[in-house]
């Protein structure tokens, strides 16, 4: 089935800034376009759009990147169409991109020209109630998605003029990723570079398997001594070593410092890490 009209949807852009702030499902009703009439809302069909992580019924707006989502529509459509085969079409408007679901399961970019438009299924058997599954898996950028949904039936197009909106989030770090990332930033070069290093390296007063900087992988390596260390003697262990208590190179640190705050919080990453 083919949808040859050029005209662009402009009433389906324009009107998508409408929010979807509840978690429940989203009732929507449709809007008609045709080449003799244009587009027009005075129609009975509508929607239900809703969205759930895969497996589990409790209905979200909102997932991380990673997340496998399940979206979903119920559409009612007009009595007489009852029975018809239909396309059934998805946009996804992520500003500024539109794209479009393709029947290989991809969205592909569209530049919103009707004439352009392609269905993702075809030839689906209208029912007084057809629920469809609009995408489901990982939507893989992050940000406002305002997901349209619409079916072909004869020479008329029926979809919805106001959006589902998803927010797609970066998925939170994990305590380990963030203990690297100040280590890196912080750790290593002030406290590990400018005092531990002096003594714990190899041909040192106390040789430990430390490397200097002239190591290319020195962040990596001296993050895993640590990371070991915390492991078998625990976060107190190192803190009390770092202020000189049970430690030959004596206070390395001033307890409540900076420095003594950041290796504490680094030691508190390592011990979530550790729990998870």
């Amino acid at each position: 089935m083919k949808f040859s009209q050029s005209l662009c949807l402009t009433l389906l852009l324009t009107t998508s800034l409408w929010a979807f702030a509840q978690v429940s499902p989203k009732e929507v009703n449709g809007a008609r376009n045709t080449a003799a009439e244009g587009t027009r809302v005075d129609t009975n069909v509508s929607f239900s759009l809703r969205m759930s992580l895969a497996g589990d019924e409790t209905l979200r707006n909102s997932a991380t990147l990673g997340d496998s989502v399940s979206i979903r529509a119920t559409i009612r459509p007009e009595i007489a169409d009852i029975g018809k085969p239909a396309d059934i079409i998805l946009v996804d408007f992520l500003p500024p991109v539109l794209s479009m679901r393709n029947s290989d399961g991809n969205f592909v970019s569209w530049n919103g020209s009707l004439r352009r438009l392609v269905p993702y299924l075809e030839g689906l058997v209208l029912e007084e109630e057809l629920d469809v599954e609009v995408f489901s898996g990982q939507l893989g950028a992050t940000g406002n998605h305002r997901i349209f949904v619409g079916f072909l039936v004869d020479d008329a197009l029926y979809f919805t003029p106001t959006a589902l909106r998803l927010d797609i989030e970066e998925a939170p770090a994990s305590p380990l990723a963030l203990a690297q990332a100040l280590f890196n930033s912080t750790i290593s070069p002030i406290i590990v570079q400018s005092k531990c290093i002096v003594c714990h390296v190899n041909n040192g007063e106390f040789p430990e398997n430390l490397v200097t900087t002239s190591d290319p992988d020195h962040l990596n390596k001296n993050f895993n001594v640590f990371n070991l260390l915390h492991a078998l003697r625990g976060t107190d262990f190192i803190l009390n070593k770092s202020i000189g208590l049970g430690h030959g190179g004596g206070a390395q640190l001033i307890s409540g410092s900076t420095e003594y705050n950041n290796l504490q919080e680094f030691l508190g990453l390592l011990d979530q890490s550790a729990s998870d």
